[in-house]
């Protein structure tokens, strides 16, 4: 997953963002569940908090500055696929 920030919901009109960040912990956790490894790219750099209670210490990337990005994916890869 590449996100610009915080989860959001398109079928429902501003709900409280706690309420979707439990949405999604609970997703990762389900997929999770399945055997299916959930990795979270992130572009916000004030996203460090909330996206370690989503997808654990260890299961994402903030990327400060999305001109990173092209830089940071290999090295990304390499590590999510030994």
């Amino acid at each position: 997953m590449i996100t610009n920030g915080e989860p959001a919901d398109v079928d429902v009109h501003s709900p409280p963002i706690p309420a979707l960040r439990h949405d999604t912990k609970k997703a990762v956790k389900e997929v999770g569940r399945s055997g299916i490894l959930t990795y979270c790219i992130n572009l916000d750099p004030r996203a460090d908090q909330h996206v370690s209670r989503i997808f654990s210490e260890c299961n994402y990337l903030v990327v400060d500055h999305v001109e990173q990005l092209p830089e940071k994916l290999p090295v990304l890869y390499a590590g999510l696929t030994r």
